[in-house]
Formats: structure tokens, sequence, C-alpha cells
């Protein structure tokens, strides 16, 4: 492999890396508040950032990009691939959390 093919490779693996980084940095930061020890308004707008959250994660983020390295006897070969994007995954933390705040709201007679 070439030295501009390392380079490039290098930096498409640190631009994931940091997405991912992203993505699961924001979802503990919402985990770790603790909503019954919120006001009522509090706790309306935290369960619209979760709902937001989940919207987020789980839609299409546009293509996504593979990258494969593979060998076969005494050769040895890389390989790009492009994709029309999945679905994403599912954030199920955030939606176990989003009804234990939903029932809290509930108990409080507020509706969302």
């Amino acid at each position: 492999m070439n030295r501009s093919r390392k380079i490039t490779l290098s930096l498409f693996m640190v631009a994931v890396l940091l997405i991912a980084a992203g993505c699961t940095t924001r979802t503990q930061e919402l985990l770790a508040e603790d909503y019954l020890k919120m006001g009522n308004e509090d706790l309306l707008r935290y369960f619209y950032r979760l709902d937001d959250e989940i919207q987020r994660q789980e839609m299409s983020q546009g293509p996504e990009f593979g990258f494969g390295i593979g060998t076969f006897g005494h050769h040895s070969g890389v390989g790009l691939g492009v994709g029309t994007g999945s679905g994403g995954y599912t954030a199920d933390e955030l939606r176990k959390r989003r009804i234990d705040v939903r029932m809290e709201l509930k108990k409080r007679g507020l509706n969302p």
C-alpha cells in the first residue's frame, strides 16, 4: 500500500471514530441525568430531548462507507465500499429511559 493510501485510510478511520464517540457521549449525558429530581417543565423538556436523540440515532444518515483488507495465499487486497445507508441502530437504553420518563410524567398528571 502506498503512502497516500495509508494517509487517506488513517484520516477516514479517525473520522469514523470521532463520529461514533460523539453519539456515545450524547447518549451517556442524557442517561446520566436524574429525571426524578426535575421539575415539571424540565421533565417535559427532558422527555423531548430523549425523543429527539432517539430519532436522530435511528434515522438514515446518508451513505455508508466500508473498508476491508484481506489476504488469499500470497495475494492481498484492499476494498472500499459505499452503500445507501441503513435504518440506523436502535437506541434501546434511550427508549427504556423515555418509557420511565413517560411514566413519571403520567404520575405527575402531565401529558407530553
